[in-house]
């Protein structure tokens, strides 16, 4: 028989229907006073442990399944009864009180964890929780073991939030699993789709619910899409006067390119097309989507007037069709290209897809004259099927000034940790950038710890079971501070399944800081750079973890190898940038 204590909550015996030998104890207002009397003296009623001191002390005086708050057994729980105690992850890294089973009076942690609590609160200026007082006891950084369920010592559990705590409440993606057990209820609405998750799962299982996730996601995903597609193509719910307004600045910023031999039009807000455009060429025409008629005109006019004779668009954007065609209208002489930074490999996503179609189908029709790559392989691609194509040798060229604000930097923060920093950055959740291989290969090397820019939740998971460090943000940074935080580490990783010319592994070799890449680039290629920087196999975790200790073990023949490329690599890049213009 399993003794269940419940603090002053109202019983409801369907509730607890999946334990077939159970015995309720009901410790009411005046019960819960009895205790609060007995702890009186070794904590303040205004204490931010006071209640879990309060939990925990009562699990200490008895045995059984201790519950604050409205609980559903969904489960049986024959399995954790074998646990001498167990607790349960709330979120992805805090650890709650609510829920404790303690199988013999008296355990010999809790009453450590009550000690701790009694020194800790006499600590006015203590910032810690409670999930840092369990740390401290059982010797486990539990806020770095990200919802994992940890077989401890002394036969004690800390299970995953799946277990006990299945309601996504805060937001964070929680789901129903088939571990789940117990439903923890806060006293607050549920959102229409939790209800319906739990009612599903109540009624079916855990895999109903994972269905219903999943085909929601999808129908939302979709539905957005085809929203998007439709706006654009309506112009619905576009800030009209904003693009209008930005529109009158490129026509006016078009004042100083008079008679100039181009210029390359951007979309400001993507930040690495808008890079890579700046590094290799001038005369930058910063433009958003297209959408009303009297702009593309205008804009069109202003272009033509302004005698420039070549238009290049560096990738394609929303409307830059429709420009393409007016300015051919306008003046069948001007010359137009386009600067395309995507792969083959990418057009699997709908928007590339459909830019890049759209393109070469304006090559096609003769309105683009010549379609760029800085994707090397695609060249002869793109020359068998009859495409006018030009091969660009994307570059980095950091500001010196930049370079050595960022090294007086790295020096005045330099760490006093003996552990190697490696860098993942640009690293996101889809398949190309190869991101769970490369972070599998940081934590074979030992004494490292890994900083991320973005920094997502399954990358702190997934290290969490590696036992390695992760930190970083989790939000877009300024170029310069990217450059900056790469700056701090020994080493940088930028192995991804599919990429055109990345600025990223020069950029970290400019900045003074080895990059292992993958061999998706035509960087370093038939030189001994490629010997030491390239990985052959991208989803080999130990191919990955191999090059990097070889590449950290010759550094210093690495620079030496570095600059005599660069330089060379720098004519090579300025020449392909002039040979485009000159077609």
């Amino acid at each position: 028989m399993i003794d269940i204590y419940i603090l002053d909550t109202n019983i409801n015996n369907k509730k607890y229907s999946k334990i077939t030998d159970f015995n309720i104890n009901i410790i009411n207002k005046a019960k819960i006073e009895e205790y609060k009397n007995k702890i009186k003296d070794d904590i303040s009623e205004n204490s931010i442990f006071y209640f879990d001191y309060l939990r925990l002390y009562i699990a200490y005086e008895n045995k059984g399944l201790i519950v604050d708050g409205d609980i559903e057994i969904v489960s049986d729980l024959t399995s954790l009864l074998l646990d001498d105690l167990f607790l349960g992850y709330n979120n992805t890294n805090t650890i709650l009180t609510n829920i404790i089973y303690t199988k013999t009076k008296h355990n010999d942690k809790i009453r450590k964890v009550l000690d701790v609590i009694k020194k800790q609160d006499s600590d006015v200026n203590s910032k810690v929780d409670i999930t840092d007082i369990f740390s401290l006891v059982f010797n486990v950084n539990f806020k770095s073991k990200i919802n994992t369920t940890l077989k401890l010592k002394d036969n004690i559990t800390i299970y995953s939030y799946d277990y006990f705590y299945p309601i996504d409440y805060e937001g964070n993606g929680k789901k129903f699993t088939e571990n789940t057990k117990i439903i923890f209820y806060k006293n607050s609405k549920l959102s229409y789709k939790q209800a319906l998750k739990l009612k599903l799962f109540k009624k079916y299982g855990a895999s109903s619910s994972k269905y219903l996730s999943t085909m929601f996601d999808v129908f939302r995903f979709n539905l957005a899409r085809k929203k998007y597609a439709l706006q654009l193509k309506l112009g619905i719910g576009i800030n009209n006067k904003r693009i209008s307004s930005r529109v009158k600045e490129s026509i006016k910023l078009l004042d100083k390119y008079q008679n100039a031999q181009y210029i390359i039009i951007h979309n400001p807000y993507w930040l690495g097309v808008t890079s890579a455009t700046k590094e290799l060429f001038t005369n930058l025409l910063p433009l958003e989507e297209l959408y009303k008629k009297q702009d593309i005109e205008k804009l069109a006019r202003k272009i033509c007037n302004s005698n420039i004779n070549q238009v290049i668009f560096s990738s394609f954007n929303f409307g830059w069709d429709k420009l393409a065609y007016k300015l051919k209208e306008y003046k069948k002489s001007i010359k137009i290209k386009v600067f395309w930074h995507g792969s083959n490999s990418q057009v699997i996503e709908s928007q590339n897809w459909i830019t890049n179609v759209k393109a070469l189908n304006l090559q096609k029709e003769g309105i683009v004259d010549v379609f760029a790559t800085c994707k090397e392989s695609m060249l002869e691609f793109y020359k068998y099927h009859g495409y006018n194509v030009a091969f660009i040798k994307n570059n980095v060229n950091l500001n010196e000034d930049l370079i050595n604000e960022i090294s007086k930097l790295k020096m005045d923060n330099k760490s006093k940790s003996d552990k190697l920093k490696i860098g993942i950055y640009s690293a996101n959740m889809d398949w190309r950038k190869n991101m769970f291989n490369q972070l599998a290969a940081a934590s074979l090397i030992n004494s490292s710890e890994i900083y991320s820019i973005p920094l997502n939740f399954d990358a702190q998971v997934f290290c969490s079971r590696a036992d390695i460090e992760i930190c970083g943000l989790n939000k877009s940074v300024s170029r310069e501070e990217l450059l900056t935080r790469m700056s701090q580490n020994d080493i940088n990783l930028y192995v991804t399944f599919s990429e055109c010319a990345p600025m990223l592994p020069i950029e970290s070799m400019e900045l003074g800081v080895i990059c292992i890449t993958g061999n998706t680039h035509h960087y370093f290629k038939g030189t001994s750079l490629e010997d030491y920087l390239v990985v052959d196999r991208e989803d080999d975790v130990i191919s990955i973890s191999e090059k990097i200790i070889f590449a950290l073990e010759n550094k210093e023949e690495i620079f030496r190898l570095y600059r005599q490329w660069k330089n060379n690599y720098n004519k090579e890049s300025k020449k392909s940038v002039e040979d485009f213009l000159s077609i």
